[in-house]
């Protein structure tokens, strides 16, 4: 139960002007107008994070019935990630069905927005579960989410509560994050302690700070005068149980950073525990704490910590074993347990391995690799989401140009296999399988999707194009025409900004004797999108035709029915047999590439059957003039679309003149007035502008 009297510094930040200002600003009582329920929201919820004080007998009892009193940072980071969501792939779509070959995948939902890392984040969950002993080291490139996945560990720990000691003369809480376990770690009676306060005897090895010490040796060891009990939240703002550490100068080793150091403004000042003593250098009370004492009880992150002078990371070796380390300036065993979370990529973390005394760092280490994701799905998503954070996603995207970066990003990345097994397939073919797909082309080599997961080099993901080289490359594509007033990105658009990219690229970003690959590979993509602009480019002009398409649609309905029938037709007076029937479907067909044609038949005519009866159903019992048209618009059923637009290309060259106009004024008929501007309609209705259309048509000429 809390008590009265909690210094003011432990219960809530002093009133800031802003503070003030809120408070005035919803006292309502004048007005009657009720407080915002957003702000009433905020305030329920700092109010359950508000510090309670108990005594160090209360905390005791309330260990017997709640094992959050005495969890560690293990217990408390597991709480805060929850349990798994355990997806059956085989009962997902067909796309993730392949990629998890119908597996059990756990997915945590704190990581929800780090796309393709169940593996990895199951991987942390079950470390972290386990007691999380020791150096966690994330591995990955640049961009591959190993920060994210730090940063979302830190939010995580601001969730659960710890216990920490506070001093009862100056309503201090330990600077050293002591808690009141090491009041009762003595061996001499943690079996005592476990069996009748119910803490487990792992629990009981925690250590004294100085500070610790120094206040129960001043009450003569009675821990009840010394100390009461504080429930508090972890803080990154107030680094309490949390610690952040970014690189610094390799050439000088901050190990006070890490250990703390002596408080030279406080030595000589009054002891506050005793007035007829000063403060000493090597007394706890004359110290800074370091980032380790900062992070005890929570996580520490060291942000690409390798790059820091070696000497920094021997400070880390025996702690982690240990559970604590010598302060500066004789301040003496400071305790140090918590999640250390150290992030790297893999170059650096070769070079350290090399180094002489590694043993004992790799002895240490738990290594998860973070690479880049193979799915270009999973890399479109993370797109969307730089493009949203950037208030991109407002502006004009053709479609498939997210499709083709995810594309470039992902071939780049992949790798020949081991012994170059995987060398035979194409890299754009090999990333289609990555992602679920069965590319088309029997002529093409395609693997199983196994095969490249069994073959595939260690590095494979841990190399290529970049996300924030992403990032970088399409806030370019929608730079690239902003002196002609114009913001939007399209496949032609980001295909040109790859190469300027690429050329513009050092070293740093990619390695001299991997542009030509990177050069090729785009070629490669360029070659294949001219080909897709060709097909929307074209698809749209038949659609424009829809007198005509209706009128193929027809006719290959009413001979579809015939063969279905078995019956012959007439026509304009005459009667056209089977034979006749099956050449005009056929003619059709083949130009369409259906390879089962009787099978197709009957489906169309199955299809449309379907959607006449549903039109009659929808009709049943309404005036005749609120009747839905019984008619299936050519392009209703896809199938069939495709055989109809497959027969108009053949003399599209007719009507190339019509997208070429600048105006529907440059044209001679009515019907291709209204083709010209059903055509840039059609385009609009997919998401391309006037000035995507007008590079697409370019593009073709």
């Amino acid at each position: 139960m809390a008590k009265s009297g909690i210094p003011e510094s432990t219960t809530r930040a002093p009133k800031s002007d802003q503070d003030e200002d809120s408070d005035l600003s919803n006292d309502n009582s004048h007005t009657g107008t009720p407080p915002s329920s957003l702000l009433t929201k905020l305030r329920a919820k700092a109010a359950t994070k508000k510090p309670e004080e108990m005594s160090v007998n209360d905390w005791l009892e309330r260990c017997k019935t709640d094992k959050g009193a005495y969890a560690d940072f293990s217990d408390r980071l597991t709480h805060a990630i929850g349990e798994p969501d355990e997806v059956n792939t085989k009962l997902s779509d067909k796309q993730e069905r392949i990629v998890f070959g119908g597996r059990k995948v756990l997915r945590y939902e704190p990581f929800s927005k780090l796309y393709d890392q169940e593996g990895v984040i199951s991987n942390i969950a079950t470390y972290i579960r386990n007691g999380g002993t020791g150096i966690l080291v994330l591995r990955g490139p640049v961009g591959s989410g190993k920060t994210e996945i730090a940063g979302i560990l830190e939010r995580l720990a601001e969730q659960e509560p710890m216990y920490l000691l506070r001093c009862k003369t100056t309503g201090e809480i330990s600077p050293f994050n002591d808690t009141p376990l090491c009041l009762v770690s003595d061996p001499a009676v943690a079996e005592e302690v476990s069996e009748e306060y119910n803490i487990p005897q792992r629990y009981l090895k925690e250590v004294k700070s100085p500070w610790v010490t120094k206040r129960l040796e001043h009450h003569n060891y009675d821990e009840s005068s010394a100390f009461d009990v504080v429930k508090i939240f972890p803080s990154r703002e107030k680094q309490l149980g949390i610690a952040k550490l970014d690189p610094k100068d390799n050439q000088s080793p901050d190990i006070n950073a890490l250990i703390g150091e002596k408080d030279f403004n406080k030595i000589g000042e009054e002891d506050p525990l005793d007035p007829d003593k000063t403060l000493s250098a090597g007394d706890p009370d004359a110290y800074i704490p370091g980032a380790f004492s900062k992070s005890h009880g929570g996580v520490f992150h060291g942000a690409e910590f390798f790059r820091n002078n070696p000497a920094m990371l021997n400070t880390f070796l025996e702690p982690v074993t240990e559970g604590y380390f010598t302060g500066d300036s004789g301040v003496g065993m400071l305790p140090m347990n918590q999640l250390i979370v150290l992030t790297t990529n893999d170059p650096v973390w070769q070079a350290v391995l090399k180094a002489a005394d590694s043993d004992a760092l790799h002895n240490r280490s738990y290594v998860v690799d973070v690479g880049y994701t193979l799915r270009m799905s999973e890399e479109m998503k993370i797109y969307s989401k730089l493009l949203q954070k950037n208030g991109l996603d407002e502006k004009p995207i053709a479609p498939e140009t997210l499709d083709l970066l995810a594309e470039f990003a992902v071939v780049t990345r992949l790798k020949d296999g081991v012994d170059g097994a995987l060398a035979v397939y194409e890299p754009h073919i090999r990333a289609r399988v990555h992602n679920g797909e069965i590319p088309d082309g029997a002529e093409k080599k395609i693997p199983k999707i196994h095969e490249l997961k069994e073959k595939a080099s260690p590095e494979e993901g841990l190399e290529g194009f970049s996300i924030r080289d992403a990032q970088r490359v399409m806030q370019g594509c929608f730079n690239a025409r902003a002196n002609e007033g114009i913001e939007e990105a399209d496949t032609l658009l980001m295909i040109e900004t790859l190469r300027g990219f690429i050329k513009g690229a050092d070293d740093k970003t990619i390695p001299s004797a991997d542009k030509p690959k990177y050069e090729e590979l785009l070629s490669g993509i360029a070659a294949r999108n001219k080909e897709k602009i060709q097909k929307v480019v074209n698809a749209a002009l038949i659609d424009a035709d829809d007198g005509n398409c209706q009128v193929q649609f027809d006719k290959y309905l009413t001979y579809a029915q015939a063969f279905v029938d078995e019956e012959t037709i007439t026509e304009g007076g005459e009667e056209i047999n089977m034979g006749a029937i099956k050449k005009y479907l056929e003619g059709m067909e083949k130009r369409a590439g259906i390879t089962q044609p009787e099978e197709f038949r009957q489906s169309v005519v199955s299809g449309v059957n379907r959607e006449l009866a549903r039109i009659a159903r929808a009709n049943a019992g309404k005036a005749p003039e609120d009747q839905e048209p019984a008619l299936v618009k050519w392009n209703t059923y896809e199938p069939l679309a495709k055989v109809i637009r497959a027969q108009h290309e053949t003399d599209l060259e007719s009507r190339r003149h019509i997208i070429k106009a600048k105006s529907d004024s440059d044209l001679r008929t009515d019907e291709e007035k209204r083709q010209y501007t059903r055509f840039y309609e059609n385009m609009h209705e997919q998401g391309y502008t006037d000035t995507m259309v007008n590079r697409m048509l370019l593009e073709l000429v």
